[in-house]
């Protein structure tokens, strides 16, 4: 059976761990900046890799800056958004009503993926949609 006190307790700390990520974000930014290597895929093909830019776009998601992060990489903003979807549902199921927020079906997320494959390879033909260094 389901242990609806834990659920709870996750909801209500949920929070509190994003806040404390939030306030430790410009040292964790500045490690990643000093000690993350460069692209090798960027470095030996000259073509964006699905992971360039995400430090980027994580850091202005933690400064606000939604756009600035959409510019850099997309899949960040994006799992924001099914993490506070996925919390939000996680909310209403501890307290009592149960809302569902998020698709259940396989082919959404088959056809979310086939459009991030896309986008990772289009952003390589559009100079707007390259991350911006």
């Amino acid at each position: 059976m389901y242990d609806k006190t834990f659920a709870r307790k996750m909801t209500i700390l949920l929070p509190f761990i994003g806040i404390i990520l939030y306030l430790i974000s410009d040292d964790v930014r500045n490690l990643m900046i000093r000690y993350l290597p460069v692209c090798y895929f960027y470095s030996l093909f000259h073509l964006y890799c699905p992971a360039c830019g995400n430090t980027r776009s994580v850091t202005a998601l933690l400064h606000g800056d939604i756009l600035g992060s959409l510019r850099y990489n997309i899949v960040p903003p994006l799992l924001v958004l099914i993490g506070l979807l996925a919390y939000i549902e996680l909310a209403t199921y501890s307290f009592g009503t149960h809302r569902r927020l998020l698709p259940r079906r396989l082919s959404f997320y088959l056809i979310l993926i086939a459009l991030l494959v896309i986008y990772f390879i289009v952003r390589n033909l559009i100079p707007y949609l390259t991350p911006a260094y």
